[in-house]
């Protein structure tokens, strides 16, 4: 069977492409969206601008959102040795308690240096002391946004708060 040439389709696409080229020319010319334009009146489409409009003063932009999360930041010091040292000797008495001969050596080993572990956890985690706070905040228009601040000043989580720049305050 020969393919011939389709003069239904061929019609079909060309009568199709010239209403798309039509209809592209009916909208407004001025670069609205074509319902803006329609529902709004003649009377209060924005005039042209002249040379001798006035300069108007910046207007300060802002974004209010809300407080979602709010992390603490901490600053852990490392250990000056006493806590090891008061732990390997508390875990050495504790392992030595356990078990005769080689196994109380290995049990006095292992107590030793699992004790000088924990002694300078210990330490470190007590001298452990807050430096700031990770603020998460999420705009009204859906932005999630993350701030660092050294205080809270009275800010939880559910705060309305109100955004300029970097800058975060109570709303």
């Amino acid at each position: 069977m020969k393919n011939s040439f389709d003069h239904l389709t061929a019609s079909m696409a060309s009568v199709s492409l010239a209403c798309l080229v039509v209809l592209g020319g009916c909208g407004p010319q001025n670069g609205e969206p074509v319902a803006k334009a329609a529902t709004k009146p003649a009377a209060t489409q924005t005039p042209a601008k002249t040379a001798a409009a006035a300069p108007q003063a910046p207007v300060p932009v802002y974004h209010l959102g809300e407080v979602r999360h709010i992390e603490t930041l901490t600053e852990r010091p490392k250990g000056t040795g006493v806590g090891a040292v008061a732990g390997g000797v508390l875990g050495g008495v504790v392992g030595h308690q356990v078990g005769d001969g080689r196994g109380q050596q290995a049990a006095t080993a292992v107590g030793a240096v699992g004790g000088a572990v924990l002694g300078n956890k210990i330490e470190r985690d007590r001298a452990t002391k807050v430096v700031g706070y990770k603020i998460e905040v999420r705009l009204d228009n859906g932005d999630l946004r993350s701030f660092q601040r050294e205080q809270l000043d009275g800010l939880h989580v559910g705060s309305r708060v109100r955004v300029e720049g970097s800058m975060l305050s109570a709303a």
